[in-house]
């Protein structure tokens, strides 16, 4: 059901090969330089047992499987005011059966200016290829689809203009395609957007802001979606440990309803907010958003999200860690909302230098429809090296 295809062995080429050009682009930029760069590499291997991996519907049959991650980290500061970074990831999972074994990773490449003191300019390039199991709540697709491997390019650009010590005008753009290679139900889809913030820093606590963005999108054989939105930031340091940060406002989707057929145009709310929580060697962070996501069901996708990440060290060798996400959206054509949840809890700790174990249990959930539910607990444990390089 999950065997080698030429679909996948193309994709493991693809993700391959942009990783090269990704190094080749950083050395190539960086030649010039006569600083050294700073190199890390970070190894993973795992065993993970799970009784549904890829949250089928099918009668559960616990399966194991073994895997190998590397995480090159390449950091080079080409001259006083140009750096770029390049963070790569691959890896390969092998499952004892049922469902063979799969390629993953991603590359992404950042390169920033500082022109003076005024003027910054950044570009990223990214691509990721990624499993249900990894990415469940990133997206709502997998709700639909969790048979499919998601693989996403990203190109974006952006400018940050201060003109003087307290404001900062910012201007944006990207091109964003999502692939489902192995789905029948979700299409390819590519998007474009683009925005412009103004920011002010009212005190050395308080920032506020305006932001206006336009996003659009297509799907192969279909129109157009798009959703323009214009929000109100803030973002403030509340005490010693805490501190925040909210959007909110307006957003025009323009979109063409499944069942009539007609063209729509509405405006809705949308808006987002985080709050964190950081004293010496704890993290709490909970962030919530509604708005419009770029999908493979129909271009856009409005989508509720929340969720809380936790980390605290317990030792100098110790720490745990835990999270719970959420994501729900009404699904084009459907009475009902399709829904995604994750939650999982770990502990990392340290047996030597740069090396660590890693024990991990994760609860994962899907509900496309009310009838539709499947689930499955994940427990990995994992052999750490971090740090190792120059």
């Amino acid at each position: 059901m999950f065997l080698l295809s030429p679909d996948r062995v193309s994709g493991s080429l693809r993700l391959f090969a942009i990783g090269l050009l990704a190094v080749a682009a950083a050395f190539v930029l960086a030649a010039r330089s006569e600083a050294k760069p700073t190199v890390t590499l970070e190894v993973d291997t795992s065993v993970l047992v799970s009784d549904n991996p890829f949250l089928t519907t099918e009668k559960k049959k616990t399966t194991g499987a073994v895997e190998l991650v590397a995480r090159p980290h390449v950091e080079w500061q080409i001259d006083p005011r140009t750096d770029i970074d390049f963070t790569g990831e691959l890896g390969v999972r092998q499952y004892s059966q049922r469902y063979g074994n799969f390629v993953t990773g991603r590359s992404d490449l950042q390169i920033r200016h500082r022109r003076n003191e005024y003027l910054t300019v950044s570009g990223r390039a990214s691509y990721r290829r990624d499993l249900v199991s990894d990415s469940l709540v990133e997206s709502i697709d997998f709700a639909v689809d969790p048979r499919s491997i998601r693989e996403s390019a990203e190109a974006r650009g952006s400018v940050a203009w201060s003109p003087n010590a307290t404001t900062t005008i910012t201007g944006e753009g990207g091109w964003q395609r999502l692939r489902y290679p192995d789905s029948d139900l979700l299409e390819t889809t590519k998007a474009y957007d683009f925005g412009v913030g103004l920011n002010k820093r009212l005190s050395e606590k308080l920032t506020v802001g305006v932001q206006g963005n336009h996003t659009s999108s297509r799907i192969a054989n279909s129109e157009d979606t798009s959703v323009s939105a214009l929000n109100v930031t803030a973002n403030r340091r509340f005490a010693t440990f805490w501190y925040g940060g909210a959007q909110v406002g307006v957003e025009w989707t323009k979109l063409r309803d499944p069942v009539t057929l007609a063209r729509e145009s509405r405006a809705r709310f949308n808006g987002s907010a985080n709050l964190c929580y950081e004293p010496d060697g704890t993290s709490a962070c909970l962030r919530s958003a509604l708005q419009s996501e770029v999908s493979g069901l129909g271009g856009l996708q409005r989508e509720f999200s929340v969720g809380l990440a936790i980390r605290h060290r317990i030792s100098e060798f110790g720490t745990i860690r835990s999270e719970v996400d959420y994501r729900r959206a009404r699904l084009p054509g459907e009475d009902g909302s399709a829904r995604v949840f994750r939650g999982s809890v770990g502990y990392e700790h340290r047996i030597g230098r740069n090396l660590y174990v890693a024990p991990n249990l994760a609860y994962l959930q899907r509900n496309r429809r009310a009838n539709e539910k499947a689930d499955a607990f994940i427990f990995s444990i994992g052999l750490l090296l971090r740090g190792a390089g120059s």
